[in-house]
């Protein structure tokens, strides 16, 4: 039966899912192929139907070898959390929290946080990634982090998250000083949309408000896009080249302004609101719980929200 699965048989439809290949998901365990094999088929004996699928290039997770894997990361996840909170509680420490988060509320929202932990942030670990919502998403899903600051992609069922709704975030245009168009006292869209642009994948929420804005006065959007998540490596190639690259206003706070400018237009580039979210159905440990009600405390939309 399924509930007779062990822990290391566990790991392997893990490392399967992960590799794909059963030599690799092998070496990963540190276990032979022949090894691994066994206890493969092991597994589907206990299951009484087939897990994956074999295939010239590897392994395939079937329909129901998708959900034995679901139920194992969860497993997997959960053990670790308790072995660090474990560990944690032995060494005087609450124990750790992993938080993603997209840039805006970054720097105001964890500051605050901190702040008002006092000395109880001293017995917490927070480990802090910043990324754009889809990514973030998929890693709150994958178990990675215990809450987000993000915002729900379209794609993504929003019934199995608690969301909680902190406000919306103003970009910018940010162009190095000696871009054709910094000078400018107000830049038309129009008088954009042949410059080279570096921008988010298409499927980001700061290029759909991008593309948005361009629509809603009857233009084009641009063409010309080198396409990078990363603001830092927008940032960096347009320090060298004359490129337009839509950021979040905190990106001004952190940039020389006498390398960059922003570019001036009439209308405001407004994203989507994002706000605070977990997974329903999962427990957050202790010091995870701390950290999410004192972020809720201090995530009040109205005073949160850059259209204010």
């Amino acid at each position: 039966m399924i509930r007779d699965l062990k822990l290391r048989q566990l790991r392997l439809l893990v490392a399967l899912d992960s590799e794909r290949k059963l030599q690799a998901a092998a070496e990963r365990l540190n276990i032979t192929q022949s090894a691994a094999s066994k206890m493969l088929a092991e597994i589907e004996a206990l299951a009484r139907v087939p897990l994956f699928e074999r295939t010239a290039r590897g392994v395939e997770p079937t329909a129901y070898g998708s959900i034995l894997i679901r139920g194992g990361k969860s497993v997997l996840a959960d053990l670790d959390k308790v072995t660090d909170e474990f560990a944690g509680y032995k060494s005087g420490e609450l124990g750790t929290v992993s938080i993603g988060t997209v840039a805006r509320p970054c720097a105001d929202l964890v500051i605050d946080v901190i702040d008002y932990l006092g000395k109880k942030h001293q017995r917490v670990n927070i480990s802090l990634d910043v990324s754009t919502s889809p990514p973030l998403i998929e890693r709150l899903l994958a178990l990675e982090f215990d809450f987000v600051i993000a915002r729900i992609p379209a794609d993504v069922d929003p019934r199995q998250f608690d969301y909680h709704e902190i406000g919306a975030e103003e970009a910018a245009l940010l162009v190095r000083t000696e871009h054709p168009l910094a000078c400018r006292e107000n830049v038309d869209l129009a008088d954009m949309v042949d410059q080279q642009w570096i921008c988010q994948p298409p499927e980001s929420f700061m290029r759909q408000a991008l593309e948005r804005l361009f629509y809603s006065r009857g233009v084009t959007p641009p063409r010309r896009i080198i396409n990078t998540e990363s603001f830092l490596a927008s940032v960096g190639i347009a320090a060298g080249i004359d490129a337009i690259v839509p950021v979040p206003m905190l990106v001004f706070d952190l940039v020389d302004p006498q390398r960059f400018k922003m570019l001036r237009i009439r209308d405001r580039l407004m994203l989507e609101s994002y706000g605070l979210i977990r997974l329903r159905k999962r427990t957050l440990s202790p010091a995870a719980m701390l950290v999410f009600d004192a972020m809720m405390r201090f995530s009040a939309p109205a005073d949160k929200a850059t259209e204010s």
